[in-house]
């Protein structure tokens, strides 16, 4: 074989790992955002497995794909197994986007598991390792909420003071609880937990209306939301509770008939938006 012919195979083979390199890393990313998607729509167990192969197969988004395996445990009532997911995410990313979100999740299984101590310990873990975390709020809520599930109603009280002054428009300072002699058992915790969340505002429901987008992100959703308002749509924010974690939808419209909200929908698409008309 001649030099040039060498070389020439040489690069033919570097182009063609370059090629599969670059549509592997597609192919994780839809797989990560196929994940997501699965979750959303309340397919638990889906998430579990498929996340599991993910992560095994070394793929992208590896923390996000722990995380979200960690919540859909925490969903079907695997508590121990969730905390062994988060732990390890938190071991492994001490450093990453979701290790404040991983002492949470710790804390959340313990919380749901009635063992409200643990959760607390947990809880401070999440306050300790990150002192100035822009979302303080919820877990100074969460660490108030487990002491009165215990019923330590000063410590309560101290806790949920710290969210009133340090964040009194937050959805937390509005989830505080208004009577503090209220039951403690395990069946209370759960269901307290799992409250729907009120929408941004006054909002009577009652209505159809188009979904135009579903976030875990709340800065990603008001930036969705005042994009669609600057394109002349009547879009604002909804707030949802999932296994104890915040999501927001962006709304669009309120109708009063299927076939209006279908009409909207199918403006919205025209304009390249993912669109589902509910009620």
């Amino acid at each position: 074989m001649s030099r040039r012919v060498f070389y020439i195979a040489v690069i033919v083979i570097m182009l063609s790992v370059a090629f599969t390199g670059r549509s592997y890393a597609r192919a994780t990313v839809e797989n990560l955002s196929q994940v997501e998607k699965s979750f959303l729509q309340g397919k638990y167990d889906r998430v579990v497995s498929e996340s599991s192969k993910l992560i095994d197969a070394g793929a992208y988004g590896r923390e996000e794909l722990f995380y979200l395996k960690g919540l859909s445990q925490t969903q079907l009532a695997r508590f121990s197994e969730a905390r062994q997911t988060f732990e390890y995410m938190v071991e492994r990313y001490q450093k990453g986007k979701r290790a404040f979100d991983g002492y949470i999740g710790i804390g959340d299984a313990y919380f749901l598991e009635g063992k409200y101590s643990e959760s607390i310990s947990s809880y401070n873990d999440a306050m300790t390792n990150f002192p100035d975390h822009k979302n303080a709020a919820i877990v100074q809520y969460k660490i108030g909420n487990a002491y009165h599930k215990l019923g330590s109603e000063d410590k309560a009280r101290e806790y949920f003071d710290k969210v009133k002054n340090g964040s009194p428009l937050s959805f937390e300072s509005k989830m505080i609880p208004k009577d503090l002699g209220a039951s403690t058992g395990p069946i209370a915790a759960v269901k307290s937990f799992f409250k729907p969340a009120p929408s941004e505002g006054s909002d009577p429901g009652g209505y159809f209306y188009v979904q135009a987008g579903y976030f875990k992100s709340r800065s990603n959703a008001e930036g969705f939301t005042e994009k669609l308002k600057r394109k002349g749509y009547e879009s604002y924010l909804a707030t949802q509770i999932k296994g104890g974690y915040t999501f927001y939808k962006v709304k669009v419209g309120r109708f009063k008939t299927k076939g209006e909200a279908e009409a909207m929908a199918g403006k919205l698409k025209s304009d390249g938006y993912k669109t589902r008309v509910c009620h």
